[in-house]
């Protein structure tokens, strides 16, 4: 089975806004093994959404469109979809009167303009909504169901898994079984150049490659109509030699966060951790302190952007920082040193660098990013020069930590 997802609302082509209910309804139809191949966002425009809904409902069996169910004028999801379908919008009393209700318990008068709600297409299913006033609608027509519901996320989510579970997951009759890896200190191309010619060969495991600014993640679906247990074979025999050809970089086969996998290895480890930053100005240390439970691992953190402070708090030598400068593996090796000892962590990290646009000097480009890793009887220290805007310097920076923290991990392990 095929989905197509369909977001409505002008705002949404705004470069500020981004829609989420299209990546839940995705991870929900997934498990089912129903596969969203395409989601489009459509402004307020009546002749533009009734084509869209129109020629979605050719290409899938399932189309889900969220938004444009309110009652203000621009709100024309209702017309636009018994257009595309070629049927008539019914009045609905009863709608008005559970609307009017919803008013009258929040001590408010309802307006007239909120009797639009209660139209409905023709031989639609209505969908209560117990957070909102904007029901939404089944159509369950072969060959393709349509499914309208409201924009907000809050009222989308309980509606659409209360019909998801009813009337849509019973149409899949796949079995399904899914692996995960993520990956760090490899970009997207050379990932996809190893496993592509592995995953290729599996009619029925499908792959996909979601590359984040320092982080690759393969996630693998495997689908059968026997069983879980044939999707399983399958599946893992694609996750096994993709986890052979891509040992060194592996971080976890967990679908967690990075900083979720650092905290989860240092607890079981045993192990604290402290940092030092500056061209990050504390991201590292809100990345870690994002994941509950971190406090038993995470002491604490220094955020040193002035040469003043990385004397005065990190203990940096002034020789130091005249002799090779704020953004050196020198300064980032003191800093590191200075904050263990601050702190008594088991492992520092420290970071230094030129998020830019500006601050680049001859030998010395914007991108440029010193990191120290300090721990008993190890001391390691990289440098990257990052491609990108300043916001994604900062997080490729932070994303690089965690990786030389992984990797500390693991030859812990290979002593």
């Amino acid at each position: 089975m095929r989905a197509i997802f369909i977001a409505v609302g002008s705002e949404l082509l705004d470069k500020d806004r981004v829609d989420t209910n299209s990546l839940y309804v995705a991870r929900k139809l997934m498990e089912r093994g129903i596969l969203m191949n395409m989601k489009m966002v459509v402004g307020d425009d009546l002749e533009n959404l009734t084509w869209v809904i129109k020629n979605a409902c050719k290409r899938a069996q399932l189309v889900v469109v969220t938004g444009g169910l309110g009652p203000t004028e621009d709100d024309l999801t209702r017309e636009a979809a018994a257009n595309a379908l070629k049927k008539e919008l019914l009045f609905k009393e009863e709608i008005v009167e559970d609307i009017r209700l919803k008013f009258r318990k929040r001590g408010l008068k309802m307006a007239d303009i909120n009797t639009r709600q209660a139209f409905v297409i023709k031989g639609a299913q209505v969908l209560p909504n117990p957070l909102g006033t904007a029901p939404g609608q089944y159509i369950d027509e072969e060959p393709c169901r349509l499914l309208l519901l409201p924009g907000p996320p809050r009222e989308m989510k309980p509606m659409f898994d209360k019909v998801f579970v009813e009337k849509i997951a019973p149409l899949s009759n796949f079995f399904i079984y899914k692996r995960c890896f993520k990956f760090g200190g490899i970009t997207e191309s050379e990932v996809d150049a190893q496993i592509a010619d592995i995953y290729g060969k599996y009619r029925n495991v499908r792959a996909t490659i979601l590359a984040a600014p320092g982080l690759i993640e393969v996630h693998l679906l495997g689908r059968s109509k026997k069983s879980v247990e044939e999707a399983q074979v399958e599946t893992d025999a694609v996750a096994e030699k993709i986890k052979t050809g891509l040992a060194d970089f592996l971080i976890t086969e967990e679908d967690i966060a990075f900083e979720e996998f650092i905290v989860k290895e240092s607890k079981r480890r045993g192990l604290t951790l402290c940092t030092a930053e500056s061209c990050t100005g504390g991201g590292i240390g809100n990345r870690i302190t994002d994941v509950p439970g971190s406090s038993e691992v995470f002491l604490g953190g220094v955020v040193a952007y002035s040469n003043e402070l990385k004397q005065k708090i990190l203990k940096v030598e002034e020789h130091t920082l005249i002799k090779h400068g704020a953004v050196s593996r020198e300064t980032a090796r003191e800093m590191a040193a200075g904050v263990r000892a601050l702190t008594g962590a088991d492992i520092a990290v420290s970071v230094t660098g030129i998020a830019g646009p500006g601050g680049s000097v001859d030998g010395k480009p914007v991108g440029l990013v010193f990191m120290h890793l300090s721990a008993a009887g190890v001391e390691q220290g990289i440098h990257k020069v990052f491609p990108g805007e300043r916001k994604t310097i900062k997080v490729r920076t932070i994303n690089e930590v965690f990786n030389l923290i992984k990797n500390y991990f693991k030859n812990l392990d290979d002593k």
